[in-house]
């Protein structure tokens, strides 16, 4: 399998309306178009014919019409001629799957497994799209260590002042990196402690699961008090997919979830979705900016001074040349 053989989502579904729209995946683009049907087609973004871009075209019934000599596509990329009845040509197309609010692609001979989203039991705070001028490397590593969550982050983490009490363990297997965190909490103002149910002494607990098919990461958060147990009333699971748009440049895709010990399967979240939503949206906007704010975007790690908590980086790298760019690993451990 190589970089394009696994599932990716590409675009949030509320994006693709009537017109067609044009996104990049690896350097590859495509086009994307609903049918009269609803049906969604992905297409390589370029027309057999004179090598027009099909995104803009027009989409009529349930094909889509490439704007420079009128050829029509089936999702199938099955192509004819208005005129030249006997004419065929066929597109590239790829699957396609609208699952969780986006539209998600592979190429139609790949036969990697739709990512498994575990979310019995937890209700949909919201679909996130954001994009970051840097390297795949790089956004994963931002995303799998939280020793930058004291100076970045405003809600997630934990205080600067106290970084030296965070525990981190590893939990590395052949196909996913998995690591666990455990320290005192950063300050967070009484509403939200209200809502969320987080005690004075309750630490934050930072829990996930990296996988590779493609590179996404699924993460549980919430905060408990170390000598009772006892957990907030509201915990975060979110499922983000780091997509290569291109060799610099990355999409992220948040989805994502809370589990409530109010009554029903949404709890108290329901009422504030909004602001969980614009919470989340707020974090995520700051790891991007941290990003794009690098002085050095090479994606190798040697010569750097690295800490306890980036084991993870070296075990990442590994699993994204052998599993997602099916390159030869050393199964580093």
């Amino acid at each position: 399998m190589g970089s394009l053989d696994h599932w990716h989502p590409v675009l949030l579904s509320t994006k693709l309306k009537k017109k067609p729209v044009g996104v990049k995946l690896n350097g590859k683009e495509l086009v994307l178009f609903r049918g009269q049907s609803g049906r969604v087609g992905c297409l390589e973004d370029i027309c057999p014919h004179r090598r027009m871009r099909l995104s803009l075209g027009k989409v009529v019934g349930d094909k889509l019409r490439c704007q420079y000599h009128g050829w029509t596509y089936t999702c199938q990329g099955e192509g004819e001629s208005p005129a030249t009845p006997k004419l065929y040509a066929c597109a590239e197309h790829f699957d396609v799957q609208e699952q969780f609010g986006a539209i998600w692609v592979k190429p139609a001979a790949a036969t990697a497994e739709f990512p498994r989203f575990d979310v019995d039991g937890y209700y949909n705070i919201c679909n996130l799209a954001h994009r970051v001028k840097a390297p795949l490397e790089l956004v994963v590593d931002n995303f799998c260590e939280i020793e930058h969550t004291p100076t970045t982050h405003a809600f997630f983490g934990y205080p600067l002042d106290r970084m030296q009490e965070v525990e981190c363990e590893f939990h590395p297997t052949d196909t996913t990196v998995r690591v666990f965190n455990r320290g005192p909490r950063k300050p967070i103002g009484w509403f939200i402690r209200l809502i969320v149910g987080i005690g004075r002494r309750y630490q934050f607990l930072d829990d996930w699961t990296t996988h590779f098919s493609p590179v996404y990461s699924v993460y549980d958060h919430w905060w408990a008090d170390p000598e009772t147990g006892k957990e907030s009333r509201v915990k975060w699971r979110l499922y983000i997919f780091f997509i290569p748009v291109d060799e610099k440049e990355c999409a992220i895709f948040t989805f994502a979830f809370t589990k409530s010990s109010y009554p029903g399967p949404a709890g108290g979240a329901r009422l504030f979705k909004w602001l969980m939503r614009r919470r989340l949206d707020y974090e995520i906007q700051l790891d991007v900016n941290i990003l794009e704010g690098l002085a050095d975007q090479r994606t190798s790690i040697d010569g750097m001074k690295l800490s306890r908590f980036d084991k993870v980086l070296g075990l990442n790298r590994e699993r994204i040349e052998r599993i997602y760019r099916g390159k030869n690993g050393t199964g580093a451990d």
